[in-house]
């Protein structure tokens, strides 16, 4: 085995900067896409809806504070 062989088998993938720049940068604009989409869904509402929106997510997140993301089945098959 040449040292030539060595090199190429022990290197790390070469990893396609331009590519995760880009994804970085859709992913990016998706965010900020997301983020208007909700703003205009919020203008549109009347104030009477924005105030009950608003208190139906401060209910949901109290709510969802102590529970976990795993469904409840994938704890008692875990070990």
């Amino acid at each position: 085995m040449t040292s030539r062989a060595y090199a190429q088998e022990n290197a790390p993938e070469p990893k396609n900067k331009i590519f995760e720049k880009k994804e970085k940068q859709r992913a990016k604009e998706r965010k900020q896409a997301e983020k208007e989409l909700t703003k205009h869904h919020l203008s549109i509402q009347s104030k009477e809806t924005r105030k009950r929106m608003k208190k139906q997510q401060k209910r949901s997140n109290r709510l969802k504070k102590k529970k976990t993301a795993d469904p409840f089945w994938k704890k008692w098959f875990r070990k």
